[in-house]
């Protein structure tokens, strides 16, 4: 109940996002959010029930739904600024974070730090994040993707024909994402028999393969374009999972959700980039959008994985992340960038950033 808070309170704060970001640009949004987004950190610490810890989760994501957005529309600004890919390694440093944070989580806990000096300890760090590193923070305003280009169709109905695509695309591998966090465990755990310890490693394996190639991410689109990256990702996540589901060995599944981690891995980055660079939007409404229904594959993913599971078998309804990451190599298209030749009906190439 108090989970489902914070997956509300992060959809409201993606969607409340767009304006601010374009009437006041990312860095403030950023600057101001980020030590907000600290002290909503200590009221779950504090909460005294169900009641109000819902409350506090709510309050803390629409914070981070909302810094979400303006985080990825800095990204997509600092792309334009260097000219060449770099969403991909942004987002590895997201998913280094989560290790991170899992870590120390699980670290506090075997200590038995108490969840309010642990939460302090967590907003402290997030606050000072708001000082001098947030300082270098871009402050570009670029007018030509704020106003869209004369077409023959109903700019909004062309907003809508660009967006959908990439925002279906982010639900699929966001779907993958939460079905690897959720359901990995559970699987090694129940299916396989293995220890709590092994099954643990499912996640962390996935989460790996996720950092790792988002890391070498950039200079594989420098050299192949989104859509090769992309296309190349939806096959190797769905033919890893796959691989980890029919054989009936631990070490073969942990490495089918690193598989499916590694494919996944450049799918969020470059579709919230090309989302940023539409010109048929404002940066953070045509953002917003696209990060609201992606993240709604997180929320939905791990439910309809466990409501078919109970239907028919958990090997069985994790099967349904390796047909989406197919539907997403069939689409990896619709992530080329604007201005990229083959979508203009040319050759593909690497990736041009405006």
């Amino acid at each position: 109940m108090a989970l489902t808070g914070f997956a509300a309170g992060l959809l409201i704060g993606t969607r409340l996002a767009g304006w601010p970001v374009e009437r006041f640009g990312s860095r403030l949004v950023i600057r101001v959010g980020t030590p907000i987004l600290a002290m909503a950190l200590l009221r779950p610490a504090l909460a005294r029930d169900l009641a109000s810890l819902t409350v506090a989760l709510v309050v803390f994501g629409v914070a981070a739904g909302m810094l979400d957005v303006a985080m990825n529309a800095q990204a997509v600004a600092v792309e334009r600024a260097h000219r060449r890919p770099l969403m991909s390694s942004i987002h590895a440093t997201w998913s280094i974070g989560l290790l991170a944070g899992a870590g120390a989580g699980a670290g506090a806990a075997s200590l038995g730090v108490p969840p309010v000096i642990h939460f302090a300890l967590a907003a402290v760090v997030v606050a000072g994040a708001s000082f001098v590193p947030l300082r270098g923070l871009l402050a570009l305003h670029a007018p030509e993707f704020s106003q869209p280009h004369a077409v023959d169709v109903p700019v909004r109905l062309r907003r809508v024909s660009v967006a959908l695509p990439l925002a279906l695309i982010g639900f699929a591998s966001f779907f993958g994402e939460g079905a690897a966090a959720d359901w990995s465990a559970v699987y090694l755990d129940g299916n396989l028999g293995t220890s709590e310890g092994v099954a643990a490693l499912g996640f962390v394996a996935f989460s790996l393969g996720m950092a790792g190639a988002r890391l070498a991410g950039d200079r594989l689109v420098s050299r192949f374009g989104n859509t090769g990256v992309v296309r190349a990702g939806g096959l190797v996540g769905a033919a890893g999972l796959v691989l980890g589901l029919a054989v009936p060995a631990s070490a073969v599944a942990v490495a089918g959700f690193a598989l499916l981690g590694m494919g996944l891995a450049p799918v969020v980055p470059l579709t919230f980039s090309v989302a940023g660079n539409t010109r048929y939007g404002r940066t953070g409404t045509a953002l917003g959008w696209v990060v609201t229904v992606s993240y709604l594959g997180a929320i939905l993913g791990p439910v309809i994985i466990g409501l078919t599971a109970e239907r028919t078998s958990l090997r069985l309804a994790l099967g349904i992340p390796a047909v989406l990451a197919l539907a997403i190599a069939a689409a990896a298209r619709f992530v080329e960038p604007p201005d990229s030749p083959s979508s203009a009906g040319g050759s593909e190439g690497p990736t041009p950033y405006p």
